[in-house]
Formats: C-alpha cells, sequence, structure tokens
C-alpha cells in the first residue's frame, strides 16, 4: 500500500457518484478518459484527490467546507509563499489544525503518478492523446482563422466606402494561413506544413531525420489539462508549435487576414502583407 491508499483508508474516502466503483476507479478512468471524458492530468487528479482528504479532516474538526472556501484554503495551504498564509495559519490553529502537519498530509502529482503506474498499474492509450492533441490543434486553427476574417470582414466597409475596393463589402472573405521559409519564397498553407512535416524541404528539415513527425505526445503521461482553454490559449498553442521565425507571419495572418475578392479586385491583403 501506498500514501494514497493509506489516506483512502484513513478517511474513507469513496466514488464520487454512481460512476465509479472506488476512488482508484475514478482517479484510473479520469487519468486515461475511459469514462468517456477528455483525460486529465497528474495535477487536477492531485488537487481533486487532495481536496477530498482536506474536506474530511476539515469535517472531523468541524470547519466549514463549503466548495468556494475550501478551494481556496486548499491553494494557501499547498503554496508556502502566499500572503494568506500567515492569517490561515492562525485561524487554522484556532480549530485545532497545524497548517504544515495538513500540508505534509496531502500528496504529491508524482504519488499520484507512481499510485496510477505502480499500484493501480494503468496504462494510458497513447493513441488516443495523440488524437486528442490532433483534434486540440486544429480547434486552434480553426479559431484563429475565424478570427482572422472576422477582423478582415470589419475593414471591408470602409475600403467600399473610400473607393479603395468598390463593393469590397459584398465580397466574401476566405482565410488561409501560410507559412513561410526565412531563407527563401516557400509558402505553404499550415495544414499542409503539418502534415508533412515541415515549411521548407531546403532550409528547414532536420538534416538527420527528414522523416515527417508523428505529431505524438512523448510522455502521454505528462498529460496536461486541455479542459478549460479559451480560444485565445489555443491560437497561442498553435502558433508556439511552428518555428519561432514563422510567428510574425501567423500574427500578421491574424491581425489582417487573407481575402479573396472576386475578379474584379487583385488579392488586396496579400499586397498588404507585402508592404507591410
Amino acid at each position: 500500500m501506498c500514501k494514497v491508499d493509506d489516506l483512502i483508508a484513513e478517511y474513507g474516502l469513496t466514488a464520487p457518484g454512481s460512476d465509479y466503483d472506488s476512488v482508484d476507479d475514478y482517479l484510473a478512468k479520469r487519468w486515461t478518459g475511459t469514462d468517456g471524458r477528455t483525460s486529465e492530468g497528474y495535477k487536477k487528479l492531485t488537487d481533486w484527490f487532495n481536496k477530498r482528504v482536506l474536506k474530511s479532516i476539515y469535517e472531523k474538526y468541524g470547519r466549514s467546507t463549503v466548495s468556494i472556501h475550501l478551494d481556496r484554503e486548499y491553494d494557501v495551504i499547498v503554496n508556502e509563499d502566499n500572503i494568506q498564509r500567515a492569517e490561515l495559519a492562525a485561524d487554522l490553529e484556532g480549530d485545532g489544525m497545524d497548517i504544515d502537519e495538513l500540508k505534509k498530509t496531502l500528496v504529491s502529482h508524482g504519488t499520484i503518478r507512481n499510485h496510477l503506474k505502480n499500484c493501480l498499474e494503468v496504462e494510458k492509450d497513447t493513441q488516443s492523446t495523440t488524437n486528442s492533441t490532433t483534434t486540440t490543434r486544429e480547434k486552434a486553427i480553426a479559431s484563429a482563422k475565424r478570427m482572422a476574417a472576422s477582423k478582415t470582414e470589419n475593414i471591408l466597409p470602409e475600403l467600399a466606402k473610400d473607393g479603395v475596393v468598390p463593393f469590397a463589402d459584398q465580397a466574401t472573405v476566405d482565410v488561409e494561413i501560410r507559412l513561410q521559409c526565412p531563407k527563401c519564397d516557400t509558402r505553404v498553407p499550415i495544414e499542409d506544413a503539418i502534415k508533412r512535416g515541415y515549411v521548407c524541404n531546403d532550409h528547414m528539415t532536420d538534416p538527420i531525420n527528414t522523416d515527417p513527425p508523428n505529431n505524438s505526445t512523448p510522455d502521454p503521461s505528462e498529460n496536461t489539462e486541455s479542459d478549460e482553454n479559451d480560444s485565445h490559449h489555443q491560437s497561442d498553442t498553435t502558433m508556439n508549435s511552428v518555428p519561432s521565425s514563422q510567428t510574425s507571419l501567423l500574427l500578421s495572418l491574424l491581425a489582417l487576414g487573407a481575402t479573396s475578392f472576386s475578379s474584379q479586385s487583385p488579392m488586396l491583403i496579400d499586397s498588404m502583407l507585402n508592404t507591410a
């Protein structure tokens, strides 16, 4: 038995709801995502487990276990640099608890990791993790395109009104994000670059290994949380996944978009990018 097992037994921790047979069953299914939901990483599972332990301790000493207070106090307990720590320590002492002892009782990410892999002998489906990563990336690119299209659509009425591009407000916006080699004129759609594994075969490939990457996660067990990310975060993740030399191009595209007008109008946005 490990520390997780000891705490489960000591505080009588039970599964959260009827979908899981036990705490161990919950931890295993939430880590692997075999319960039909997005899998969670060690940090989230560690925080969840520790809060269950802390709640049981609070109940034992008659302290409030309202979620909003429990969450806030848990963050203070585990973070020794929190400016509210001294105040909370005094408050806990009034209820008969020592803040440092509470922290020692709780488990670390490594303990949860060892419990999952060694005690429960759970393995994560790497293909499932890869598919999840790919889906997140595709959503990020789609979000970036929508943002660029929206910004471009906002300037079309003004272009039409000023006579810069007649009837621009009636044009359809079609955004394509392209990555350009910093050493030559090679430009490819980001989707093609991801599929084949490089932007420019002459200047931007690994001289030792030119095989396209499989886009898999190196260590699926170190999976981080993907649950609460909004579209801005997803866009940041996409830009970080390409060479740093391409970031300025992506930013330009996000700000302006690549617009296809009717045959009456040339590629306005393309020319704007070239003269920027």
